[in-house]
This record gives C-alpha cells, structure tokens and sequence, in this order.
C-alpha cells in the first residue's frame, strides 16, 4: 500500500487481531498441577500417579522432574553430564521420546537421541528409578524413536527405521535382543507405540489423509482406528478397552478417547491453545501438556465428553487430490531420467560463483588521485559437494601486479576427515607473501580435531636505505577442543566445562633462528552467577602459552581488540617492535582482557581471566529499519564485570579490572551486530584508565 511502512501495517494487523480474536481461557474442569514446565516438554504418567517431565525454560536448564499425583515435586535434576567419557551428549527435551512407566512405577523407560563419534545420530533406551532420578542401565544402537515399556517391565517397544521405512520392534531388556513386530515395506512412518497389559499395542501411522491410529494384535494383525485428517497421535491406553490420544479439533489439538472396539473419538478436553502428551492418570483422569502463552503448564482434566450432544467429532476431510509429490506414496513407478553412476567431476568446472568486481579507493600516499582495483571471484563444486574450490584473483592500479592471488580447495572425499589445501600470493608496497597450508580435521562426538602444515615465506624488498630481506616459517600444527556445558534461553551457559590444547613445531624458522615450538592449554568453567538470579554466569578462564627456544619477544600479549573500537587511554604507548625477520606472515599472539591498546612482548605467558555477565532481556523488533531498511531486533543488554591477570616470563604481572555494556541487535533476521563500551583500569606498566566504544558482530 502506497504511503505505508510494514511497521505500521504489521501493526495494524495485530490491533485487528487483538479485536476480533477470542481470548480463551481454560475451562473449570481443567485443573493446573504445574503453573510452569519450561518452553518445551515431555510428559509421562504412572499408574501409582507418578508424573515425569523431561523440560527446559527460559531460565532453566534441562532437568528430569518427577512429580507426586498432587504436582509436588518429588526429585527434579539435571541431565547434564560434564566431564570426557560421559555416558551421552545431548539432553533436550526435543531429543526425547517415548516416555513411560512400568506397572508398578519402580522405573521410567525413554528413548534419547545422540550423536556418535561420527556425528552421526543414534539412539539409546535409557531405564531411569523413578524414586531417585538415576539412570541404571542404557541399551545402545537403537535406530528409530520410542517407545513403550511393556507394562511386566520386561521388553520395550520402540520405532525402528531404516532408511524411509518404520516399524515397530521390541527390545528385551534381559537380553538386548530385537525382535520385528511388524513388516511395512516401501515409504512409512510410524509413531510412537503403546502397549495394553494384554499385547496389543496402538500407535500412529502417517496415512494418505495424515497421522491416524492403528491397532496390533497379538495375532499380528494390524487393524485402523481411524481414517480422517484430523491429526490422531500419542495414544496412551487408559484399560484394556479405551486409548486417549490427542486429535485435531477445530484446529487445535484436544485430547480424544476412543473405543478400540469401535465408535468414534470423543472430545474430553477444551483447552485454550493445544494438548500434548496426554496420558491416563488413573480411569477417571487425564493429564496433559498445556500450551500457556510462550511455554507449558502440567494440567488434568476428568475423562468427560466435553459436550453430551458432541458423542461424534468432526466429519473426515475430504481426501487429499494426489499431486505428484505423493505419487511415489502412491505406488507410482518412478520415471528415471537417468541411471549414469557418479563422477567426480560431474559439474566441478562449472563455477557456481563468477563474480568479477571493480571499486576505487582513495591513493593514502596521494589523496588527489584514486587507486583502482579489479578481480574475478570463482567459486563451484561437484554435484554432490565431495570436492569444493574457490580462485581469487585481484589487480590494482597502484602496484600494476596482481596483487592477491589465492586457490583453495576441499574434499569430503577422506570422510570422517574433511581435507583442505589453500595456496596464496599477496603482494603489497615494498613485500611479497606465498603462503600455503594443507589441513584435515574432524570431530569426534562433539570434539573437534585439526592438524595442519603451515608453509610461509614473506620477502621484503629491497630499497634506498634497506636490503632486501626473507624470513620463513615451515612446521605442524595441531589443535584439540573439549566442552560440555548447559544453557538456557536468557542465561547463557550455566554450568560447563572447556579444556583445549594446541601445539605447533617449526624445525624452519625465520632462516636464522633456531627451530622452536608453540605450546598452548586453555581451560574455562562455567558457573551460575549470584543467588536468586538466573540470568547470569560466571565464566573462569586459564591459559598457559609457551613457546621454546623462540626468539625473545616472538608472543604478544594483548594489544588484540574484540571488534572496532574506539579508544581513550592514558598511560605510555605500547614499546612492541618486532623485527621483520620475525613476521613471516603470521603472529603469536594472546588476547587480554584490558589491554587491548598494549601489547607485551614475551616468549611465556599465563593468564587468568574472571568475566561475570547479567542479561536484561528485550527481545523488541522492527519489521523495517528507519521505514527503508531491513528488520531489526534487540535481544537483550548485557551488563559484564572482568578482572584479568597475566605474568610473562614468569616475572612480571598485568593487572586489569573493569566493567562493560554491550547492546545485542539483529539486522534482517541474519546478522548479528552488538554495540558495546568498556572501561578497564590497569594497575601494572605505568598504564592508567582505557575507555573503548565500538561494534562487534
């Protein structure tokens, strides 16, 4: 519209929401147990009344809760495991399925989903006592979604899927074997099972008209519950005859019992938003998961139809017209267009990237004139990405040489290992940089892994007053990295451990040196920050650098700013000069806190750093910038005290403290931009009082 932002519109379509939409509120027979379970949930109901929650909030990290049937808590901890061979990685709740009780509530049984040691997903059934929140026993390999414990405690029913096709299998717990319960073949999709003290066992099935209810019977055979488009998923039995489920109605979803035998769903719940995960809390009563506002509450309700006269739900949808999306669904034979095996170079010398640029830049040795300067970007791949590259080319005015010269490339091909070589040519006023490295790395669980060869040579030309002059850098390098921790929404990390080590050996080494080696160790802790507040942390870091038998002086300590900035300071300039023989085209070097304007000189260094930060969260956006720019979003201000402590060469100290201020925005949704200032008081080297205001992305 002509003479309208997308602010005021958007605005506008709100306030008209705002009026015409129905505020809902929950209806008196829906009782709340839990007021809060977190922005995300999983829920499980024992016949003893028992209730599991796996959830995390805003403000909360990922816990295990067991609650009484009154909503009392009887243990909620942490899932969280910290320290190298931990027993498994990932814990959200999104990651867990399948949560369910043994008959006598003694146990919980779920299945978690995890990455191996090839970042490859797997799962695993975890038996947790219910009475004390340990996990007893793990059974590994499982490749699909849960699951339910039969109701003896001896096997568990799980999802497995292999490839596009799912079935339901069960697990003997005893003994770890498997056994296939059904046999769907071809593109099928299953939920998760739950089994009747009797065998039978329900579950969902994605249908031509969606996710519809199945039964199998002891027998074997598989009998539909229901055929509609109406979202039937997450049954649980409540006796041997009638399941509860949750179901679309009205497009929200409700939750339904049925009569397996035969009739039609019929509605028990009228919540405001939608239901899930409901399960049977004895035969009067379900109990569910409640969408409430931005997160979810623990409630029940009585197992009532919602409205006498409403004994049928709503009539099936019509089904679907097919489309070709779903005609392979459909049995349709796939028309091949060809059946040529891969080749490697199948599309590689099509750059997907052809970028030739020009721009002018003032002359800094001759503001009257401008210095002009022109490339050619390439940039392709495979059909299948095993083998990636990238070429650069660029020439200026001012030199009349091709000043950057650059190739990279990268195969898949060494999987697990990703394996890159890059080479290069920079050529500037009064030098000339080859470089070149060959790397591989990889992770291991959630560890990364590099090695690297690092090759330089940088010659300085020769002038009126100077010789020319080379100095080179040739030696492996490697690197290591550890962290496991756990975050929430507006906290940050609230607990977690890091440890990372480096080394790196150059036995060619600024031609007249000796050889010498790089040696690093870092550690970091993480842990919640003051009593009563949950949106703050501590973070403690160490770090240990050496280099032996290195040139004096070769590692700098600070002098490193986070970002542009600009700066007030007081106290002496930094007396750093390292000769040119030492800058091969690389630098040693040492971020600290509180001397981003100084930069020591030393060949050891260990340091220690305290940073204690508390959000404000905003979370207010616009959908237009300034009405012509993209969207912008501020998510939150952080509030930061530091202190910092480094000792080079094991004699002298450098001492900082302060305090910062950062803003965290978003423009159009992708980039991130933070505004921040600091200030530090330094209590070493004749330094004084260092005020820095800046960006940073």
């Amino acid at each position: 519209m002509y003479g309208r932002t997308l602010g005021s519109l958007f605005e506008e379509f709100t306030a008209s929401l705002m009026r015409t939409q129905e505020q809902r509120v929950r209806p008196a027979t829906q009782q709340v147990l839990a007021p809060n379970v977190g922005y995300f949930a999983r829920l499980a109901a024992s016949p003893d009344g028992a209730l599991a929650t796996v959830d995390a909030g805003r403000d909360q990290v990922t816990h295990l809760t067991v609650r009484e049937s009154d909503g009392s808590v009887r243990f909620s901890h942490s899932l969280t495991q910290f320290l190298p061979g931990r027993r498994w990685i990932a814990t959200f709740p999104t990651v867990m399925s399948g949560l369910s009780f043994t008959a006598d509530g003694s146990f919980l049984f779920l299945v978690a989903a995890d990455v191996d040691s090839l970042e490859n997903y797997l799962s695993r059934v975890w038996q947790v006592d219910a009475r004390t929140g340990e996990v007893v026993k793990t059974w590994e390999g499982i490749e699909g979604m849960g699951g339910s414990v039969t109701p003896d405690g001896q096997a568990y029913v799980f999802v497995q899927v292999e490839g596009d096709t799912a079935n339901l299998h069960r697990l003997e717990l005893a003994t770890g074997a498997r056994v296939p319960l059904t046999r769907f073949e071809g593109h099928s999709s299953l939920g998760p099972p739950s089994v009747a003290a009797d065998g039978r066992i329900v579950f969902p099935q994605m249908t031509e008209q969606g996710w519809n209810l199945a039964l199998l019977e002891t027998d074997g055979t598989v009998r539909a519950l229901t055929q509609d488009a109406h979202f039937n998923y997450s049954p649980r039995w409540v006796d041997a005859n009638r399941i509860v489920f949750q179901r679309e109605h009205e497009g929200r979803w409700q939750a339904h019992v049925l009569d397996v035998a035969g009739g039609e769903p019929v509605r028990i719940t009228d919540a405001p938003h939608l239901v899930m995960d409901v399960a049977p809390a004895g035969n009067a009563e379900v109990v569910f998961l409640n969408r409430d506002r931005f997160d979810f509450s623990l409630d029940r309700a009585p197992i009532t139809p919602v409205a006498p006269a409403e004994a049928v739900a709503q009539a099936p949808a019509p089904t679907p017209a097919p489309s070709k999306a779903s005609a392979p669904y459909q049995g349709h034979t796939l028309d091949i267009l060809t059946d040529e095996p891969y080749s490697p170079l199948e599309r590689f010398f099509l750059p997907e990237l052809r970028a030739p640029y020009f721009y002018a830049l003032p002359d800094p040795d001759n503001g009257n004139r401008p210095v002009y300067y022109g490339g050619l970007a390439l940039a392709g791949q495979d059909r299948l990405g095993f083998h990636q590259y990238a070429l650069l080319a660029e020439a200026d005015s001012r030199l009349r040489d091709v000043s950057t010269l650059s190739f990279s490339y990268a195969t898949a091909l060494t999987a697990p290992w990703y394996t890159g070589l890059s080479v290069a040519r920079f050529v500037q006023a009064g030098q000339r940089d080859l470089q070149a490295s060959l790397s591989t790395s990889r992770t291991f669980w959630t560890t990364p892994v590099s090695f690297n060869l690092l090759a330089l040579r940088r010659d300085y030309y020769a002038t009126a007053t100077s010789p020319g002059l080379r100095t080179t850098l040739l030696g492996p390098e490697a690197a290591i990295s550890y962290f496991a921790g756990e975050s929430t929404s507006y906290g940050g990390t609230q607990r977690g451990v890091g440890l990372s080590l480096g080394a790196g050996v150059y036995p060619l080494a600024f031609d007249d040196a000796r050889p010498f080696a790089d040696l690093r160790a870092e550690a970091t802790a993480f842990v919640p920050g003051l009593p009563l507040l949950l949106r703050d942390n501590l973070q403690l870091t160490a770090i240990a650098r050496f280099l032996p038998n290195a040139p004096e002086g070769l590692l700098q300590v600070g002098g490193i700013q986070a970002g542009t900035a600009l700066s007030i300071r007081e106290g002496p300039k930094s007396p750093r000069d390292l000769p040119e023989l030492l800058q091969p085209g690389t630098s040693f070097s040492e971020y600290l806190r509180g001397y981003e304007d100084y930069a020591l000189s030393a060949r050891s260094v260990l340091i220690a750093q305290a940073r204690y930060r508390y959000r404000v969260i905003i979370d207010y956006g616009w959908t237009s910038f300034f009405w012509v720019l993209p969207s912008f979003f501020i998510s939150q201000v952080e509030l930061e005290a530091f202190g910092s402590w480094a000792r080079t060469d094991l004699r002298d100290n450098h001492r900082a403290a302060g305090g910062a201020l950062y803003l965290r925005t978003t423009f159009g949704q992708a980039l991130p931009l933070s505004l921040f200032y600091q200030y530090a008081r330094r209590f070493d080297d004749g330094l004084g009082d260092l005020h820095l205001v800046g960006v940073a992305l």
